[in-house]
C-alpha cells in the first residue's frame, strides 16, 4: 500500500517529517515559501518555492498570500509530481508556511481530486510555545473546518514532549505499522487491505497506539490510548472504525466502553506488536479550546505590558498595540472561490 500513498511537506516542520517518510520510500514533495528551509532538504526528487516568498515569519495572512498568488503553478507542479490515490499534508499549525499553507491547499486538492483521498497529518504546538504559535493553531484548525471532504487526520501533540524530533520517528513508525497490519495472516482472524483503507479514509481525526507483544493486555492498550502521540480523543464515544491487530487477545468489549462502539470493528492477530487504530473521530475540541483559553489570558497580559509602556513612555505617533495588523502583502489580481474563503477573517 506504501505505493499508493504520497506526502505533500509544507513548511519546515513538514519538511522534517517528510524526509522521514522519504527515507522509509514513499513519494514526497517539498513545499515551501522559504528557499533557505528548502536547502535542508537532502536531494529532493520533488520540491517547489512559493514565488516571492522569503518564509513567512509566522505570519499565516503573509503565506496564505503568496500561496494565493502562486496557486495555479502550485497546482500543476503537484499534479505532475502527484499521482498516487492517497495524499497527506504534514505541517505544523503553530508557523506561518505550514498553518497558513495546508488548509488552502488541501481544499484545492479535495476539489481538483474528487476522486483520490485527501489527509493531513498537523502538529500541535506545546502549551509552553509562543502566545502567536497559539494563535495559529487555533486559525490553522478553524480553517481546516472549511475544508471539504477531508479525510483521515492525525493530529500530533507537542504539549508535554520534550523532543519533537522524536516524536516525528514515533509517527512515521507507527504509520509504517499500520499500513503493515494486511502482512500479517493468522487463522484467528486477519485485516485486510480493504479495510485499511476504510480506516484511512474516514473523515475525522485518527489516534494509532502500538504494544510489544510482551506489553500486550487491555488495560496497558487503554493507557496507551490514553498517552500517545497524538492529540486526547473526545470522550463523545464517537468512533466510525477500530483497527485491532492483537499480539495477544484484547478486550473489545472494555476497549469499546471507552472509545466508544464504532460502526465496524476490524480484528486480526499477529505474532509481534499490537497496534489499535481508532478513526472517524471527533476533532480535538477540547484540546482547541485549552488553547482557546490561553490565547485569551496571555494576550490580555501582553496588553497589559503594552499599556503601561504606551504611557511611559508617551508616544503619541507610534503604534504600539500589541496584534497590529503590520505590513500587508498585495491582495493577488485574481483568487478563487476558494481562496476568497480562506482570506474571510
Amino acid at each position: 500500500m506504501k505505493k499508493e500513498i504520497a506526502f505533500l511537506s509544507i513548511g519546515q516542520a513538514g519538511g522534517n517529517v517528510g524526509k522521514l517518510f522519504e527515507a522509509d520510500g514513499y513519494k514526497v514533495m517539498y513545499i515551501n515559501t522559504s528557499p533557505e528551509d528548502l536547502t535542508t532538504i537532502p536531494n529532493p526528487k520533488y520540491s517547489y518555492h512559493i514565488a516571492k516568498g522569503e518564509g513567512a515569519a509566522k505570519n499565516r495572512a503573509r503565506a496564505i498570500d503568496l500561496l494565493a498568488s502562486d496557486l495555479e503553478n502550485v497546482k500543476i507542479e503537484i499534479t505532475k509530481a502527484i499521482t498516487e490515490e492517497y495524499i497527506f499534508a504534514l505541517f505544523s499549525t503553530a508557523g506561518g508556511t505550514g498553518s497558513g499553507c495546508a488548509p488552502l491547499l488541501l481544499a484545492c486538492l479535495s476539489a481538483m481530486m474528487p476522486q483520490r483521498k485527501i489527509g493531513a497529518v498537523a502538529i500541535l504546538p506545546s502549551m509552553d510555545e509562543t502566545l502567536q504559535s497559539q494563535i495559529n493553531a487555533y486559525e490553522c484548525f478553524t480553517d481546516l473546518t472549511k475544508v471539504d471532504n477531508l479525510g483521515a487526520l492525525f493530529v500530533i501533540d507537542n504539549n508535554g514532549k520534550d523532543d519533537k524530533l522524536a516524536l516525528n520517528k514515533m509517527f512515521v513508525n507507527i504509520f509504517g505499522q499500520i499500513l503493515a497490519i494486511p502482512d500479517s495472516v493468522d487463522d484467528r482472524g486477519n485485516i485486510d487491505i480493504k479495510e485499511i483503507k476504510e480506516v484511512l479514509s474516514a473523515p475525522g481525526c485518527i489516534v494509532a497506539s502500538t504494544l510489544a507483544s510482551g506489553q500486550s493486555s487491555t488495560p496497558k492498550l487503554l493507557e496507551s490510548l490514553k498517552n500517545s502521540i497524538f492529540t486526547q480523543p473526545e470522550q463523545d464515544e464517537i468512533v466510525k472504525y477500530i483497527a485491532l491487530s492483537m499480539a495477544s487477545e484484547i478486550d473489545t468489549a472494555a476497549l469499546c466502553r471507552v472509545t466508544g462502539r464504532p460502526l465496524d470493528l476490524y480484528r486480526g492477530y499477529n505474532r509481534d506488536t499490537t497496534i489499535c487504530v481508532l478513526s472517524g473521530l471527533s476533532l480535538p475540541y477540547t484540546r482547541l479550546a485549552a488553547i482557546k483559553s490561553q490565547i485569551i489570558q496571555e494576550r490580555d497580559s501582553m496588553k497589559k505590558i503594552w499599556v503601561v509602556k504606551k504611557q511611559g513612555l508617551s508616544l503619541e505617533n507610534v503604534n504600539l498595540d500589541f496584534m497590529g495588523d503590520g505590513d500587508k502583502p498585495e491582495t493577488p489580481e485574481e483568487t478563487s472561490a476558494i481562496v476568497a474563503k480562506f482570506r474571510l477573517k
